[in-house]
């Protein structure tokens, strides 16, 4: 069998050359060999978050840089908005609760998006709201929200826009500085190409200035602190090193390709994954979707866990199933990061093919692609 293929939406496949470096003989993270490198990831972090402003980067899951964002920048009581299209974008607002915050909820059906004539009518009905909390892509039902649009209805209002980016950045264009994002959180994970482990927040001047306004507790994650040892290209606590020096060389990659033909690459991939889903009848699940996953609807009859037990068993591709109310009814076919190849997608494509023929899906277009 070949090796393994992981299509899901995190983690994904990491290239040799990335495990390489994680895996290089420990050095000590107080010395100019490990300053050098963490100066070079600083600068090269701005360039694929496309800010001016600091990216702090924290050694935990995305998970805790959404966590992150909300105890340095909001404080109890203060009002936000959460706008959720499923799984994450509930995360945002359970953090937010958890921290005693006046989460106002605004949620969409699966496979539905927020438009920003949606949140700015929100924040016309709550002028006191501090924030307003979004996925770029939502996973668990292949959702992407117009960021672009959004960051221009919140720019112009006492509200900054949180975006989880965790598993779109790199798949969906994000512009920080030129759409006026506040605040992008993401994992290393994902389009990356990286183990799990690392988080990454990036912050404006607004979400800067509301640093020292917030009245909830932080110590590790403590954005005052980073930010003032990111100018020295140091850490406050221990840095996961061997991530980091994996990070220095993913983030080469990706440059020397070009964050923008990064872009490009992932959406000519989805073009052609949705293409051919839509070619064997099958509906998709999300009415704006992302480029970073296809969430295909299962049809009458055929469970979601039985296609993925195949592909898994059978051609050691591994896909996801839905989550939630979606268990069981929408495969989760992820292209990002290093798996967004054609020649990946065709393997998993061939790979969907038969294991829904077995499943006793035939219909007159089911032709197994070749792997």
């Amino acid at each position: 069998m070949k090796e393994s293929l992981l299509l899901t939406p995190g983690p994904t496949n990491v290239p040799a050359g990335v495990l390489g470096k994680t895996a290089l003989p420990m050095i000590h993270h107080r010395t100019k060999e490990f300053q050098a490198v963490l100066e070079r990831v600083n600068a090269n972090l701005q360039k694929v978050f496309l800010t001016r402003h600091p990216v702090m980067t924290f050694a935990s899951s995305g998970t805790g840089a959404m966590e992150a964002s909300v105890t340095n920048l909001l404080s109890r009581n203060d009002q936000v908005l959460s706008f959720s299209a499923g799984k994450w974008g509930e995360r945002y607002r359970d953090i937010a609760r958890v921290y005693g915050m006046d989460v106002k909820v605004y949620a969409k059906a699966s496979g539905e998006a927020f438009s920003a004539a949606e949140v700015g009518k929100a924040l016309d009905d709550h002028p006191r709201a501090k924030a307003a909390l979004i996925t770029l892509c939502e996973t668990s039902t292949g959702v992407r929200h117009p960021i672009q649009e959004i960051a221009a209805v919140t720019s112009k209002s006492g509200a900054m826009l949180f975006v989880d980016a965790i598993s779109g950045l790199l798949c969906d264009p994000l512009r920080m500085d030129e759409w006026g994002v506040d605040v992008v959180v993401c994992g290393s994970q994902k389009g990356f190409m990286l183990p799990p482990g690392l988080s990454f927040v990036a912050v404006n001047e607004r979400a800067q200035r509301a640093i020292a306004g917030s009245d909830l507790p932080k110590y590790y994650f403590n954005f005052s602190e980073t930010i003032k040892m990111i100018k020295k290209n140091d850490t406050p606590f221990t840095p996961a090193v061997g991530l980091i020096r994996g990070l220095d060389e993913a983030l080469g990659m990706i440059l020397a390709e070009g964050v923008e033909n990064v872009w490009r690459r992932h959406a000519e991939v989805a073009r052609w994954v949705r293409r051919e889903m839509s070619s064997l009848g099958l509906a998709l699940l999300a009415t704006a979707p992302s480029d970073a996953l296809t969430a295909v609807r299962m049809p009458e009859g055929i469970v979601s866990g039985d296609a993925i037990k195949v592909m898994r068993d059978s051609h050691g591709v591994v896909m996801a199933d839905g989550q939630g109310e979606l268990k069981g009814k929408i495969i989760r076919f992820a292209h990002m990061g290093a798996a967004c190849t054609m020649d990946d997608a065709r393997r998993g494509f061939g790979a969907f093919c038969d294991a829904m023929s077995k499943a006793g899906f035939k219909p007159p277009s089911l032709k197994p692609v070749k792997e």
